[in-house]
């Protein structure tokens, strides 16, 4: 569980940027409700806001593929049975990474857009951010920050958990080969449930 702010702390339009932009938790939370086709429609009458949603469908189709090209180049690790595609396979990753920075940063724009539309600055400063995404998750029938950051626990237990019990029997390496593949394994799990395609789905 993400505890890089307090619960209890009071919200400010610039607390709320920066913790999308630092908490992992709270930047998926922010792109599951601007994900929301109501939202989209509406804030993309602004035309930087139109382009940065632009920019957003395009980094997650890029996601999309080099998703798709690490599950291929790891599945022929384990077809062939050379553990070296296990190595490769974690190349997309360098990938990803970069994606998931462009991807925060159009996030971050969105969403104070949204802000500024949708509650006062008054309204915001006398708030915690748990209020402020509670308020909105009841308004828009999504999951709250706290239902999220549940899903996050429980993804990541059941992932590793799964990674233990399905590498080692398909997999019938040496002891290090296996260990990278369960980590590997996890990792893939973790990053696709996480993956702005996964969590835009979720309510």
């Amino acid at each position: 569980m993400s505890n890089e702010f307090n619960q209890n702390a009071v919200s400010s339009m610039s607390s709320v940027i920066n913790s999308i932009d630092n908490d992992r938790q709270v930047y998926r939370w922010f792109l599951i409700l601007i994900s929301l086709p109501q939202i989209q429609q509406r804030l993309s009458k602004q035309n930087k806001t139109k382009e940065e949603y632009q920019a957003l469908k395009r980094i997650q189709a890029t996601e999309i593929i080099t998703y798709l090209l690490m599950a291929l180049i790891i599945l022929a690790s384990f077809l062939i049975k050379q553990p070296w595609g296990l190595v490769l396979g974690v190349l997309p990753l360098i990938v990803l990474v970069r994606l998931f920075h462009k991807n925060r940063k159009c996030v971050m724009f969105i969403s104070e857009q949204f802000l500024l539309e949708h509650i006062p600055t008054d309204t915001l400063n006398q708030q915690t951010l748990y209020q402020t995404c509670e308020y909105f998750a009841k308004e828009y029938h999504i999951l709250s920050l706290v239902d999220l950051i549940t899903y996050q626990d429980f993804i990541g237990r059941k992932a590793l958990l799964g990674a233990i019990l399905f590498i080692p029997f398909i997999y019938p390496f040496k002891s290090w080969q296996i260990l990278l593949g369960i980590l590997i394994a996890y990792l893939v799990t973790l990053i696709i449930v996480n993956s702005s395609f996964v969590l835009r789905r979720l309510k």
